[in-house]
């Protein structure tokens, strides 16, 4: 996969990092507070999910991110 524009690249990396911590948070308030009923179980789901799109598009952009960086401090 390649990825040509770096601020797409990067601006991609810190909306995964974003959503990633995003929906921890919501996952994790969730849990203390420990609501049991069927809201409570649906806002765990929908983080669980939203924290797997937001670590997967950390990984698929981890390494071209990683070049750019080196790339820019090589100069």
């Amino acid at each position: 996969m390649s990825f040509s524009d770096p601020i797409f690249t990067i601006v991609s990396f810190l909306t995964g990092c974003f959503i990633c911590g995003a929906s921890g948070s919501f996952t994790l308030l969730t849990l203390i507070i420990g609501a049991n009923d069927a809201n409570a179980e649906f806002v765990i789901l929908m983080s669980l999910i939203a924290f797997g799109f937001g670590a997967a598009t950390m990984r698929v952009t981890f390494g071209p991110v990683q070049e750019i960086l080196l790339n820019m401090t090589a100069l």
